[in-house]
């Protein structure tokens, strides 16, 4: 009696443990299919306001001047994609991969780009008003007359990055990686240097 018992609770806990992982099995697939038509509606429109693009692989992707404000895009791949001129405002970008991307001219402004990586990125005018960029990897990045005033860059890594004639006025570069940053005729009013200190 016991082990017939016993042979029932193992049942049960098959039955269990197969119809959770059909379950997950079924919301990943719902969750992928509507990515994709996502992204499908985005490369024939050039436009998904809001999207929900979360993880989403649209590396090497050619995506010059889409709207994708408000936009979910947490964790995509972006590598290499060509966003310039792109409106990005307001978009959540955290944990992205912008590696060696083109953004020259996007509406970056309050976007969220936490612990992204930007490596070799381009974001020459660019308009990063008030863009979170706290941890983000940006060594060598490319920004050149971009308008970071009031952006948070707490902890960012800028290892050679050029921000030559950018706006940086207001902006928190606490505990900031600067060696070999280029800030010739930056705008540093009001910023918060890497050691704690507000530049005049």
């Amino acid at each position: 009696m016991k082990q017939k018992k016993v042979v029932s609770a193992i049942g049960l806990v098959t039955f269990i443990l197969i119809a959770s992982l059909a379950t997950s099995f079924i919301i990943f697939a719902a969750k992928s299919s509507s990515v994709k038509h996502q992204i499908k509606h985005l490369l024939t429109g050039r436009e998904c306001r809001e999207c929900n693009l979360s993880g989403a692989n649209l590396s090497g992707i050619f995506l010059e001047g889409v709207n994708l404000e408000n936009a979910n895009l947490e964790n995509a791949n972006l590598w290499s994609a060509n966003l310039v001129n792109a409106n990005l405002k307001n978009a959540n970008l955290a944990g992205v991969y912008l590696i060696s991307s083109n953004l020259i001219g996007a509406n970056l402004e309050g976007i969220n780009l936490e612990s992204a990586f930007l490596e070799d990125a381009y974001l020459g005018g660019g308009n990063l008003k008030n863009a979170n960029l706290k941890g983000v990897f940006m060594k060598g990045v490319f920004l050149v007359d971009a308008d970071l005033e009031g952006a948070n860059l707490e902890g960012a890594n800028l290892w050679m990055a050029n921000l030559e004639g950018a706006n940086l006025q207001g902006a928190n570069l606490r505990n900031a990686l600067l060696l070999d940053t280029k800030l010739t005729g930056a705008n540093l009013k009001g910023a918060v240097m890497p050691d704690g200190t507000r530049h005049e």
